[in-house]
């Protein structure tokens, strides 16, 4: 008899979502769901190059789980404090990202010692949010925001609550709504998750006026902000609008960023901006041994030979195609039954389905046509999400958005009532 282990589960694992990334019901062909890095922006060459030096430069120290050096009089081994390599991530790679954070979003008085590097941007928030929430604190997030990062605050048992968002991102009135409600409820806000420039899964992006009152609004009700900005340098069209970290005078907003969807995601080298005492708690709540020190030395090296700008906007240039690409054929192909804006970067189209095609009929027709998209029940839940879709075109080869969204088009066409 083999082994039944249901009875055995905790309750947290019991009680889990289905996975974010359920099997197709047939062979995907077109693989519009997740979105990835273009694989002809990898750096392969560099990349290559720079893991080689590390190794002939630094030797077996690279891949340690700590830096350590020798004593030139003594001849001795002498190790930093572990603390700092096994909790905070490698100095030099950290001082290299302050010193570009910095430089990219105008952050005066950014150092090594306000990051902490993860494992991808996805640690950075469970650590913001392990650090930061107790059960029954409220936090508050977008309406459609990041999947993972609500199911972070779900496990500490926070109080959540969502905040309605338009086209200029997540709208303000809402936000003091919801924390007024929370101040009849007896419930302190202790955190809000946002992401302000091409936001997901709808690549909306918050002007700054919107941004200054959202942090007066975090003064007036006091809890931190978390701002995700993991596709902020993923711009290739419209005004660069300035970070909610560069706007913050009082040090209440931390930010999440890392390599991923500038560089390559096999990297999982990411990263968590804030003000040395929450660095602190963020570090304490840590339950790893660090990132890889070899990955971290190679990336140092990466950014002070100034290789990371000149990328992005070459790796940007792929996207402004492969988007302009996505947004003819569905305009060509789906017959008027689809609305969307045209994002100014990002990964993603978000398509509203018209109300007159039997959306779940479709859904499935395309799925066993090959086409593979993300439903916006994913991000809305299962009934507000209901005619919402979300197309990744970044990874995607050309030819294979032209083929795939034909396939989709015609799948909506062929349900429209």
């Amino acid at each position: 008899m083999t082994f039944d282990p249901t009875d055995k589960l905790s309750d947290l694992a019991a009680g889990g979502p289905a996975l974010f990334f359920p099997d197709p019901p047939a062979q995907v062909t077109f693989n519009f769901d997740q979105g990835i890095a273009a694989e002809e922006t990898f750096p392969l060459d560099d990349f290559r190059r720079l893991m080689g030096e590390v190794l002939d430069r630094d030797g077996g120290r690279a891949l340690e789980y700590i830096s350590f050096g020798y004593e030139e009089e003594t001849d001795q081994i002498v190790y930093l404090p572990s603390y700092i390599e096994l909790m905070l991530g490698h100095t030099g790679l950290r001082e290299e990202v302050a010193a570009w954070i910095s430089k990219t979003q105008d952050v005066r008085g950014l150092g090594a010692d306000n990051l902490i590097l993860t494992s991808g941007s996805v640690q950075a928030i469970a650590l913001a949010v392990n650090a930061l929430v107790n059960p029954g604190d409220g936090v508050l997030v977008e309406k459609a925001t990041f999947p993972y990062a609500m199911r972070f605050m779900q496990m500490r048992g926070a109080d959540l609550r969502t905040v309605e968002i338009d086209e200029h991102g997540l709208v303000i009135e809402s936000l003091v709504e919801r924390l007024e409600e929370m101040r009849r409820d007896g419930v302190t806000p202790k955190l809000l998750y946002v992401i302000p420039t091409f936001q997901l899964p709808t690549c909306v992006v918050m002007p700054e006026d919107r941004r200054r009152r959202l942090l007066e609004v975090a003064e007036e009700y006091d809890f931190v902000i978390l701002e995700d900005s993991i596709y902020a340098d993923l711009r290739y069209g419209g005004d660069p609008v300035p970070s909610l970290l560069s706007m913050d005078t009082n040090g209440r907003v931390i930010q999440s960023h890392g390599f991923s969807k500038v560089l390559a995601p096999a990297l999982r080298i990411g990263w968590i901006t804030a003000p040395e005492p929450l660095i602190h708690a963020l570090a304490s709540v840590r339950q790893d041994l660090g990132v890889s020190q070899w990955i971290c030395r190679m990336l140092a090296q990466y950014l002070q030979e100034g290789l990371l700008d000149p990328h992005i906007e070459r790796a940007n240039a792929v996207y402004r195609r492969k988007r302009d690409l996505a947004v003819a054929a569905v305009r060509e192909h789906c017959g008027g039954l689809v609305s969307f804006e045209v994002p100014d970067g990002g990964y993603y189209l978000w398509l509203r389905i018209a109300d007159n095609v039997d959306w779940e009929k479709a859904q499935h027709e395309a799925a066993m046509n090959g086409v593979f998209c993300r439903p916006g029940e994913k991000f809305l839940g299962q009934e507000a999400g209901q005619g919402y879709l979300r197309l990744a075109y970044s990874h995607a080869p050309d030819h294979e958005l032209e083929r795939g969204i034909k396939a989709l088009g015609e799948a909506i066409v062929a349900h429209a009532r």
